[in-house]
């Protein structure tokens, strides 16, 4: 709890033991100036009550705030998140999609030969990727939404 806080359970806790106590005293004060009046501990203790409530409202508040700030950033953050890893799929994808093509003679070659094995490892390397690419566009798109 911060100062403010503690100073008023502080004396608040002082107030109640004034009030409870038949002759208030503090140690080392004379008895007459010890003494406080009824309505001056009853001030006290109302300052205290609003101290309290005054806290307990600003706690409220900063945790709608902390929501209300925090919320937008992490979708946002999130968003941006897909849309950077869906350029990344599909500049992979591109690559790939570049190397397929340059290899697509061996569509018309046998499957055991090694050139045949490589186009069409290619082109499902590439069909996973634009996949990925596609898919998190899409999940951006639709996190935005939100």
């Amino acid at each position: 709890m911060g100062y403010g806080a503690r100073h008023a359970a502080k004396t608040l806790m002082q107030a109640a033991d004034a009030a409870t106590t038949s002759t208030p005293r503090r140690p080392g004060t004379a008895p007459e100036r010890a003494a406080k009046p009824a309505a001056q501990t009853d001030r006290v203790a109302e300052k205290v009550v609003q101290t309290q409530r005054t806290v307990a409202a600003t706690k409220k508040h900063a945790g709608k705030l902390g929501r209300s700030v925090w919320t937008p950033v992490a979708r946002f953050s999130s968003v941006v998140w897909l849309q950077v890893t869906g350029l990344f799929f599909a500049l992979i994808a591109m690559f790939l999609a570049q190397g397929a093509w340059k290899e697509r003679a061996a569509w018309h070659l046998p499957l055991g030969s090694h050139a045949a094995t490589k186009f069409y490892v290619l082109a499902l390397a590439f069909a996973a990727f634009a996949y990925f690419s596609v898919s998190n566009f899409v999940r951006a798109y639709l996190r935005e939404r939100k």
